[in-house]
Formats: C-alpha cells, structure tokens, sequence
C-alpha cells in the first residue's frame, strides 16, 4: 500500500541520485512516466548516466531532444518516477520544467529539471507478512568502457550547473 511522505527525495535515495555512488548504483534502471498527446502514460526507461539530484526537490533528466518522452515534458510537465529496488519501491510524482532545448557540450540531449511535487513510498501491509521487493530492473552494456564513463560523468556534471 502507497503512503505519502513529504515532498522531497527520501534519506534512503539521496546516496543513489546525487552521484555520490554512481558507481554501486550504475546498473540500476528507474521509469519515467510522462503523459502523451492522447491522455496515456508513456513509459521511458532512465539510467543514472542520464538522471541526477541537484538537492532534495529536485532531480536533473538529460534525455534526447526530439523523444517522445521530453515531447511530454514539454508539453504537459507531468512525470511520474518509478523506483523500484531491493526493498524499496517510490513514486516521485513531479513538475518537468525544460531548463535548456540542448545540454551544453552535448548535442541533441535537452536539459529537464523535475521539481518534486509528492512522493509515494510503497510497502506491504502487516497481513502480507515478509513479502519484499527483491530486486530492481538492471541492465548491462558490455561497451561501457572508461570513455563511455567518462562522457556520462560529463553529461551529469552539465546537468549540475
């Protein structure tokens, strides 16, 4: 059952999506919900190589300039943030705002900045008993090399300013 916390990034999440431990959490995937022309969600699938904090109320988002997903962002602003891990599951529901159409020293990837609106933290009710999430999605990319990661750490650094 979902309950609502105050609106900003949770203790438990500050050390996965301020960059401090990218490298433990570089394997994590998070959802991002926009809303599309039609009224229907539309999910887009996030890395930590695109998604940062730069404080508690807000999260910095470098995705393609002509996606759907930013498309939606820019249209509507609404997005919900699935995050979904070992034993934690949250909703960020927020405010997309575009702070720049193309991230600086990265062309064709737009600048969103996401103000947290409400934060859900979902967990089991007392009566099903030790059920628990046990892992999150997870994704690989066997050409993550140093320069790979070193771009990344750029485009978060970007995100930053």
């Amino acid at each position: 059952m979902s309950k609502r916390l105050e609106p900003v990034l949770p203790e438990r999440l500050v050390p996965i999506f301020d960059g401090s431990q990218l490298d433990a959490h570089l394997s994590k995937v998070f959802l991002l919900i926009t809303v599309d022309e039609r009224g229907w969600p539309y999910v887009a699938m996030l890395s930590l190589l695109e998604l940062i904090s730069v404080d508690r109320s807000n999260l910095r988002v470098a995705p393609w300039s002509n996606s759907t997903t930013t498309t939606n962002m820019r249209r509507n602003g609404k997005v919900n943030l699935i995050v979904v891990d070992t034993e934690m599951a949250y909703y960020i529901q927020g405010t997309a705002t575009e702070l720049a159409p193309e991230l600086a020293g990265f062309p064709g990837m737009a600048m969103m900045n996401i103000r947290i609106d409400a934060v859900l933290e979902d967990k089991a009710l007392d009566y099903e008993g030790a059920a628990r999430v046990t892992t999150g999605i997870r994704f690989e990319n066997p050409d993550m090399d140093a320069a790979y990661l070193a771009r990344a750490r750029s485009i978060l650094e970007a995100l930053r300013q």
